[in-house]
């Protein structure tokens, strides 16, 4: 088995080339490749999340479990949705795309206390709904896990089935991402059971590059076809298409991202942005109006000439981190408390 160091680097590895995949996904790229990143990227994280539970903290009382979660998740979150909506307020809806009336206002700021994972609610900075739905999800699991650990699978099986059931009868959204946890769930299960069985380190680890390079090939081409055949899987909407062919693209595309993480040598790099996703989630959107903007006003290319061009978003993306650098060194150095922690991690 691996040291818990280098397994830390695989799950750094891995949550680099999720989030960066995620930034993409949100610019306009091709159909298709939007199809495909959304059929597995937001299962990932709940996968990964999953996997970084450890025994150890499933043990702790209830209340220092939830005191936990609350200041590494609800306390970032509360301070992305002031930073980016005051940004969105005065400068981002007087702009371009976020050109938005101000009577979303309202809407918006009652979206952001409730954390409802919609456009209609939280379109100034959607993507943050996964911080208050991982949260929902990792203390419904705590609980499961604490209490019913012996009928854990079939709960989550359960509780996927009440997410269905909620979905396609069309209830209203549920606070903090609720309705997208019962779904998530089996994810965080999924992630948690892989550690315990230790079949990562067996099956993705430690086999050779021969048969890594066949799992990617396989599992890529099962993700591709998936996600041709299924609806695009939108997670914040709880819109899945076929729930079997989402739970199958889910892992499926979750292996080709650990295979890729499993043969990629240690670099700082993927420790400094591994650690720190949560910044990128936060602030992408926000950097990217900031890039728009040094486009339009500064360098005086019209939006139009990039709009649709794949090597352009991936030149915003790269820039988003490049841009984003300096904040995630800042906020560790001087207020870590930001991201819940009691001192940085760069």
């Amino acid at each position: 088995m691996l040291s818990s160091h280098n397994n830390l680097y695989f799950v750094n590895v891995a949550k680099t080339l999720g989030i960066f995949l995620m930034v993409l996904a949100h610019l306009s790229i091709p159909e298709n490749l939007y199809v495909f990143i959304n059929s597995f990227h937001m299962p990932l994280f709940f996968i990964l999340s999953g996997y970084l539970l450890s025994a150890k903290t499933l043990s702790i009382p209830l209340k220092a479990f939830f005191a936990k979660k609350a200041k590494t998740l609800l306390i970032p979150y509360s301070i992305f949705v002031v930073i980016t909506f005051l940004f969105w307020y005065f400068i981002g809806r007087k702009f371009g795309e976020n050109m938005q009336p101000e009577s979303n206002t309202v809407k918006y700021i009652i979206g952001a206390v409730l954390a409802i994972p919609s456009k209609e609610f939280m379109e100034f900075n959607l993507p943050i709904w996964f911080l208050p739905s991982l949260f929902c999800s990792e203390i419904i699991f705590y609980l499961v896990h604490k209490y019913c650990k012996n009928y854990s699978f079939i709960l989550f099986i359960l509780i996927f089935g009440l997410g269905i059931f909620i979905t396609e009868n069309h209830f209203a959204r549920l606070p903090y991402g609720l309705d997208v946890s019962l779904f998530s769930l089996v994810f965080i299960y999924f992630g948690y059971y892989l550690k315990e069985k230790n079949l990562i380190d067996k099956y993705i680890i430690h086999p050779s590059l021969l048969y890594k390079g066949i799992t990617f090939i396989v599992f890529f081409a099962l993700t591709v076809y998936i996600s041709s055949i299924n609806d695009t899987v939108l997670m914040y909407q709880c819109k899945m298409g076929n729930y079997l062919l989402f739970f199958i693209g889910a892992i499926s595309g979750t292996i080709i991202i650990l295979s890729v993480s499993s043969i990629i040598k240690e670099y700082p790099f993927f420790n400094f942005y591994g650690r720190n996703t949560i910044i990128i989630l936060g602030f992408h959107l926000m950097t990217f109006s900031i890039i728009k903007g040094i486009q339009t006003f500064v360098l005086k290319i019209p939006l139009e000439i990039t709009a649709g061009n794949l090597a352009v978003d991936i030149l915003y993306s790269i820039l988003v981190f490049l841009f984003l650098a300096p904040v995630i060194y800042l906020i560790n150095k001087y207020i870590p408390f930001v991201l819940g922690r009691k001192s940085g991690i760069v």
